[in-house]
């Protein structure tokens, strides 16, 4: 496991495992914006990754906490153990591994709600206390200031959670696990050399129809949301968004626990020659493409992937393409912040969470890799563009073949086969609307059509 802070961290047991020497991690730290362009510093990171080989299974994962790290931090340790220490030999089939990685983020839940008995013990004998003195909420403000502190306090610390996404490689499958706002990536190449884009995982925020609906289902609408920081509507940990959210001002009206537990567990994916790389990326990542690219997720995802094909093409290691792809990320994000100040434009956002990329290389070309320049082998230099305009780019070297690769994005059907949505996660529509529009053309043509309603 590794992390962004200080070197005075303390030192994981995953530390001492072999790192995949096919991944490539790039960072950033979060960033506040200023309207003069500066940037400074908000918080230490809470990103959490791994790239650990044990005996022939390759484990990768991005765990991005919320209000905090120790969640994130400590759910990571315990998956590790859950699947790096010989439980998978015994796992012989598909549905045996997805149990074992099911039970494995289950084990991390219940962990921490045993972790954070202390904290919701001491919280309900404050809030009992003050119940029982039966003065108003001035009266108590004035009076208990020091116990309301420590009822803050209290709060910011049970509101601590954590978004994670998990890729599993085992006997040349994929297996792939995510809660939360973190994203997985899968980019094969089909038989017309087009570079396809699939999305693995599934977005659990109020950008995803399908988790809005199920918020609105429980009483709370769009204007609950305006301006509070419900980072994910699926989450390990925050239980102040669960158990306890009846104590959350904008979760409060919600007729059972808004916030849920139901990570979403798919595989196994056969490793064909066909697939080319597996994009891991934090949820300031997926925050920081959708504030560049707002809009459909795909793309977000698209450029994501344009970029990294550019890279590999540009730079010598894998450590070297995803941390020029976070840099142009990065770059991208605050030049768009800058654009929306000088031209008087809503601002959207004003700073950036932490961004964490990580790339594990299947067999896409990497020309200028130390080892292919020392020996004078040949390569493929995948030349990229998208599929919608023909290839016009050359070589950056005579001696390499070229492939023309197209980049286009496809929808994942892999988590739920014969699932009722469409690309956007949005329930496919099922309605049939030709009579409405018969009858609006009918009373537009018979001059019945009420003027006060925009009916095209």
């Amino acid at each position: 496991m590794e992390s962004m802070r200080n070197n005075n961290s303390i030192k994981s047991w995953t530390d001492d495992l072999k790192v995949c020497n096919q991944t490539g991690v790039g960072e950033a730290i979060n960033q506040i914006y200023k309207d003069d362009g500066r940037r400074c510093e908000g918080y230490d990171s809470r990103d959490e990754k791994c790239r650990c080989i044990s005996d022939n299974t390759f484990m990768y994962a991005i765990l991005s906490g919320h209000n905090g790290v120790t969640v994130a931090e400590n759910a990571l340790q315990e998956i590790s153990a859950d699947l790096l220490l010989g439980q998978l030999d015994s796992c012989n089939t598909d549905e045996a591994v997805k149990e074992l990685i099911r039970q494995s983020f289950m084990s991390v839940e219940k962990s921490y709600f045993e972790s954070i008995n202390p904290h919701v013990a001491t919280k309900t004998a404050i809030q009992l206390h003050l119940a029982a003195d039966g003065m108003n909420q001035y009266e108590i403000s004035q009076q208990f200031e020091n116990v309301l502190q420590r009822l803050d306090s209290l709060n910011n610390a049970l509101s601590v959670g954590s978004s994670a996404v998990l890729g599993l490689v085992h006997r040349s499958h994929l297996y792939l696990g995510n809660i939360g706002n973190c994203r997985a990536l899968l980019c094969k190449t089909d038989e017309h050399d087009t570079l396809t884009v699939t999305q693995l995982s599934v977005d659990h925020n109020l950008l995803n129809a399908e988790e809005a609906a199920r918020l609105f289902r429980l009483g709370l609408m769009a204007q609950n949301f305006e301006g509070v920081p419900l980072y994910a509507t699926r989450c390990i940990g925050n239980y102040l968004g669960k158990a306890g959210y009846k104590d959350c001002n904008f979760l409060s009206s919600a007729t059972a626990e808004p916030v849920i537990f139901e990570p979403e567990i798919v595989g196994g994916i056969q490793i064909s020659p066909a697939c080319r790389f597996l994009v891991l990326m934090s949820s300031g990542l997926c925050r920081a493409l959708h504030d560049i690219f707002p809009g459909d997720t795909s793309t977000g995802n698209r450029e994501l992937v344009r970029m990294i094909s550019e890279e590999f093409q540009n730079q010598s290691t894998l450590a070297g393409v995803a941390q020029s792809v976070v840099h142009r990320i990065v770059q991208a994000h605050h030049d768009t912040y800058m654009q929306l100040v000088e031209e008087r434009k809503p601002l959207t956002f004003n700073s950036r969470d932490d961004v964490t990329l990580l790339i594990r290389n299947f067999n896409y070309s990497l020309p200028k890799a130390f080892g292919n320049r020392k020996n004078g082998q040949r390569s493929l230099n995948s030349t990229t563009s998208f599929s919608s305009t023909s290839s016009d780019a050359t070589p950056t070297d005579g001696n390499y073949s070229t492939i023309h690769t197209n980049i286009s994005v496809t929808s994942s059907n892999i988590t739920q086969p014969g699932n009722p949505y469409d690309s956007n996660r949005r329930i496919r529509s099922h309605v049939d609307f030709s009579d409405f529009y018969k009858r609006v053309e009918e009373a537009r043509q018979s001059g019945t059509l009420p003027r006060n309603i925009e009916f095209d």
